[in-house]
């Protein structure tokens, strides 16, 4: 028995050269090993976020995208719509209101008595500017801050 121990304590002494590159290598494999395990759920975490982008996400914003385009289309409200129509519609009834002024004056009228909401009208049309700058500033605002084009110049 006490020759076996010696033939095993030689073997797997620190001066055996073949044991001591066999023991670095299974320290090497086993160290990849762990470097692998450790970094599997780094890699996981990576390939389910990327997965989940390109197969889910990526299309549920560009549907949400498409519906909120399509629910404030900005856009055709601007183009084809009447709000960039406003300082041009108030400066022609601006004139026509002066000329009705002048007209029911020369009668000894009060213009609210020859067009019946000539106040109101009169209020509203001189705001038009300040209104239309406002809602210019608005649409200015909305289209930097969501990225759509401005259309309106």
């Amino acid at each position: 028995m006490k020759a076996l121990k010696n033939i095993l304590n030689k073997l797997y002494s620190e001066d055996n050269k073949v044991f001591a590159v066999l023991s670095t290598k299974r320290k090497i494999d086993l160290s990849l090993v762990d470097d692998i395990e450790n970094e599997v759920d780094r890699f996981e975490a990576a390939e389910s976020d990327a997965s989940y982008l390109a197969y889910e996400l990526g299309d549920e914003v560009i549907d949400a995208y498409d519906d909120f385009i399509m629910k404030y289309n900005l856009d055709d409200y601007v183009i084809n719509g009447n709000v960039r129509d406003l300082e041009e519609a108030a400066e022609i009834l601006k004139v026509m209101l002066d000329k009705l002024e002048k007209a029911a004056d020369e009668l000894g009228l009060a213009p609210s008595e020859v067009y019946y909401d000539y106040d109101n009208l009169k209020q509203r049309v001189d705001n038009a500017q300040s209104l239309s700058d406002e809602a210019k500033s608005k649409y200015r605002e909305v289209t930097d801050y969501t990225g759509i084009g401005n259309f309106w110049n």
